[in-house]
């Protein structure tokens, strides 16, 4: 359910403040599978490209940013083509 994975999220939120990335990633990791199995084959769905979004940050903060690139550029295409390029998440 979208509530179980925005509960992780949040989790995940917490480690990362704590610094414990690993968990913050472990937490993002379950929210992304039940986020993409919730929407189907909608893999482009915002809720999707947020949780990218999560776990690019850890990546970041942890020096490794072709990886962080990598997702980041993942949400920017999600979030291109359900708002367009104006819109202020864009």
């Amino acid at each position: 359910h979208v509530d179980v994975a925005a509960t992780y999220s949040n989790m995940g939120v917490v480690h990362r403040a704590l610094g414990d990335y690993a968990k913050a990633l472990e937490c993002y990791q379950k929210a992304l599978e039940i986020d993409t199995r919730v929407h189907g084959h909608d893999h482009d769905h915002v809720d999707v490209a947020r949780t990218y979004g999560n776990m690019a940050n850890i990546h970041r903060a942890l020096g490794e940013f072709d990886k962080s690139i990598e997702l980041f550029e993942k949400v920017l295409e999600i979030f291109t083509a359900a708002f367009g390029h104006d819109h202020v998440d864009v």
